[in-house]
């Protein structure tokens, strides 16, 4: 499901279903730290769990093919003033 067909999905609830959706968004955002709230240590550990999880399914091939294709080009930053009087 794409997110204009939750939007879409959302559209036709009844005014309880919404209002049921909103407190369990409340309730899931109260439950869920920002990264901004989590130590240093926290979040690196919750990357570690995502890169894991990314790396499930994959073989080391894959892997490598995916690591040499981000790394084979580099792109200079965007400087504005290049382009500029």
């Amino acid at each position: 499901m794409t997110l204009q067909e939750l939007f879409k999905t959302i559209d036709r609830l009844s005014p309880e279903e919404r209002a049921q959706l909103r407190a369990y968004l409340d309730q899931h955002e109260a439950h869920t730290p920002s990264a901004r709230t989590l130590s240093p240590e926290e979040r690196a550990r919750k990357l570690d769990e995502a890169l894991t999880q990314l790396r499930e399914g994959l073989t080391s091939e894959q892997i490598d093919e995916m690591t040499e294709a981000m790394n084979a080009e580099y792109i200079e930053p965007w400087d504005e003033s290049e382009w500029t009087d």
